[in-house]
């Protein structure tokens, strides 16, 4: 079914300025915490993407512009931010970094950043795209976006080097639940990144 494009243009809009790709909704909407690690030329995120990461995180590189790793832990959040996040990081030559957890929106901002690392017993999570909130949009409309997210989701893992296997079980797990990848699944499906231990790389 064709949409009208003015149609997708409002739904889109709604969906990236109120829903999180998480599928939780707040009045107040989350902010994750960033922290600087100087000493490792380091910036950790941690907690949920909100709305404002990708201009927090612009400050907070511009006041340690030597930053060579964006270490993230967060169980998801806003999709647009961690693309948004991905550009920045990429621009600038920073490493992406999984510690522990990183889940939904962490997920695709881990695979659309150009440089991965990924910590030994951290893991990465994926499920399918839903729109959290009630947005007053017809079903015809709900459906197209959440679509086009999962068929960008899926760009993005595949730009990324992720299995079909991998992407198409992100895809059908339901957005109330999570299907788990660790270190070592991901490495044995061939998807790049660097592996550390211990705080040290192991290529």
């Amino acid at each position: 079914m064709k949409i009208p494009r003015w149609w997708a243009a409002v739904g889109l809009f709604a969906f990236a300025g109120a829903a999180s790709a998480s599928g939780t909704t707040r009045t107040t909407p989350a902010q994750a915490a960033i922290a600087p690690v100087p000493t490792e030329q380091t910036l950790r995120v941690t907690g949920r993407f909100g709305p404002h990461l990708e201009s927090r995180l612009l400050d907070w590189l511009n006041r340690y512009p030597d930053t060579r790793v964006l270490a993230v832990r967060s169980p998801g959040g806003m999709r647009w931010q961690a693309l948004q996040v991905a550009e920045l990081v990429n621009a600038r030559g920073i490493t992406v970094r999984i510690e522990g957890r990183c889940a939904s929106a962490c997920a695709l901002l881990w695979a659309a950043a150009h440089s991965r690392e990924m910590d030994v017993g951290a893991s990465l999570g994926l499920h399918g795209s839903r729109l959290p909130m009630p947005l007053p949009l017809p079903a015809a409309v709900r459906g197209w976006i959440i679509g086009y997210n999962d068929r960008q989701t899926d760009r993005v893992l595949r730009g990324a080097g992720f299995p079909e296997r991998m992407i198409e079980q992100g895809r059908h797990t339901p957005p109330s639940t999570m299907s788990w990848f660790d270190a070592a699944e991901l490495r044995l499906g061939g998807v790049p990144f660097v592996l550390r231990e211990n705080g040290r790389n192991h290529g």
